[in-house]
């Protein structure tokens, strides 16, 4: 029969069978029975409740903190992505500075990406390479001192992997940053970089322009350099900068007529540009336009039978195209009615000439005035016999003051004044602005600055006290010449010739 338990019976701590409470040895397994079990037992049970009680609390404890830094990961990739999309906004408005700025907050939040470190790089080096082209040394020293600083963070991307488009583009902003470097001693390394980038990306547009703006910039290679820019229109042929490079290359080299083509291409294309070097590149190209066409006419008549291959509807074409644009300046108008004069537009050459003499006068210039006296004549107008009268006169008087500087043959001598003088000096004569050598005063050691005073005893008050009694002595009449330089008063002779 088993063993009933009692209150004053515990069990055996090995056996589990029923013991005494105050036995020290179980009778069925014949252990040794500690007084202390039940307060071990107790300890036991106090440890385990709280091992389970910190158990859980850490368990808590470390949720909480993983919650927290699951938390802060997603903030982070989401402040990255908001970064990245407002970098991303700010290129499609062009507008670098702000692109920039959120890049780098960017690359802040993951500063090991490197694919977004050579985007930053790029970024900056195209923000800082669009003014520089633009301003050049006109950009404020601190500008200038931060290119070091972008060209070693360049030079550090070098070794790493990047795909070939984006290494090329690389090579070529490091090669771009290095003409600016005022501390860079390596030119040949310039070139290095650039032919680098080319063989990455022979079908570059933006790599083929740039090489070959340096090439005809340093005058090394000019063939080359030209061919490079030609390429790089044929890549990119909405682009206005290329044009605008290409015409600058043709004009230098006298091809008006290909330079003109390409500047007015390049001012058509306005509304296709997107960036600003883009926009500048059409201002500039509007400017450069009007500038080939005074320098074609310069050289050969606008309104000549042969301007360079262009027919008179061509010239006019590109007269009218360059009117409708902004800023039309007073030297192209002239040109612009010279054609017009030649082709029976005479109203539109009368505007263009009244807009540049507007209340004319003596002091108007003779050439104008005679366009617009011929277009006045040519629509039969009574006002042109006006303009004939002044181009007369000015004409007269424009002769008189040759006459005064290098002489006229007359019936019996040759009569040489050689001078160019100022007005009267308030009684005290008149100043000598320029004694021409090998006429009568300059031989006679009159020179710059000195004062007419009087001559064959006469006070001179202007040119005519000269002219005038001159023309009645015999060539090698020696006439008595007073003068002042500075405090002195000095007596020569003037030997007529």
């Amino acid at each position: 029969m088993d063993e009933v338990q009692t209150k004053s019976d515990t069990l055996c701590r090995f056996c589990y069978g029923p013991v005494h409470i105050s036995a020290s040895k179980c009778p069925h397994c014949h252990e040794q029975l500690s007084r202390r079990s039940r307060a071990e037992l107790v300890v036991k049970k106090t440890v385990a409740f709280v091992g389970v009680a910190t158990a859980i609390l850490s368990l808590f404890y470390g949720l909480k903190e993983g919650y927290f830094y699951i938390e802060k990961r997603q903030q982070q990739r989401d402040m990255f992505a908001a970064h990245m999309s407002a970098a991303e906004r700010f290129i499609s408005l062009d507008n670098l500075e702000y692109a920039e700025s959120s890049l780098k907050e960017a690359l802040a939040l993951s500063p090991n990406d490197q694919s977004l470190r050579l985007r930053y790089f790029l970024l900056r080096s195209e923000n800082m390479l669009r003014e520089l082209d633009y301003y050049g040394a006109r950009l404020p020293d601190s500008y200038l001192d931060s290119i070091p600083e972008l060209i070693r963070s360049g030079f550090s991307l070098m070794h790493r992997s990047f795909p070939r488009g984006q290494q090329a583009v690389l090579q070529g902003s490091l090669a771009r940053l290095l003409q600016y470097d005022r501390q860079w001693q390596t030119p040949g390394a310039i070139d290095e970089l650039f032919e680098g980038a080319l063989a990455l990306e022979p079908d570059s547009d933006w790599i083929a322009y740039w090489y070959g703006e340096r090439l005809v910039h340093q005058d090394r290679d000019n063939p080359r350099g030209v061919e490079l820019i030609q390429r790089a229109v044929a890549l990119a042929p909405e682009k206005s900068l290329y044009r605008f490079g290409l015409g600058r290359q043709q004009r230098k080299a006298g091809d008006y007529s290909a330079a003109l083509a390409s500047f007015r291409k390049a001012v058509v294309l306005k509304d296709q540009q997107q960036d600003l070097q883009g926009i500048r590149a059409v201002n500039l190209a509007t400017g450069e336009l009007r500038r080939t066409l005074r320098e074609a006419d310069d050289a050969t008549s606008i309104s000549g039978t042969d301007f360079y291959g262009l027919s008179l509807q061509q010239r006019m074409d590109y007269v009218d195209f360059i009117l409708q644009q902004t800023g039309t300046d007073r030297h192209f108008k002239i040109v612009a009615a010279k054609l017009f004069h030649a082709t029976g537009r005479y109203t539109e050459a009368e505007d263009l000439l009244r807009s540049v003499l507007g209340r004319y006068n003596k002091l108007s210039n003779a050439e104008q005035l005679d366009l617009f006296a011929q277009v006045l004549e040519a629509q039969g107008e009574e006002e042109s016999h006006a303009v004939r009268r002044l181009l007369a006169n000015i004409q007269r008087s424009a002769r008189y003051e040759e006459i005064l500087e290098s002489g006229l043959e007359g019936s019996q001598h040759r009569y040489k004044i050689g001078l160019r003088v100022g007005k009267e000096n308030a009684g005290q004569g008149i100043e000598v602005i320029k004694a021409f050598a090998g006429y009568p005063f300059a031989k006679a050691g009159v020179r710059q600055g000195d004062y007419l005073l009087e001559f064959a005893h006469r006070k001179v008050r202007s040119l005519r006290s000269i002219w005038v009694p001159i023309t009645n002595f015999s060539p090698g009449t020696d006439v008595p010449l007073k003068i002042r330089r500075g405090k002195q008063v000095l007596d020569v002779s003037v030997i007529i010739e």
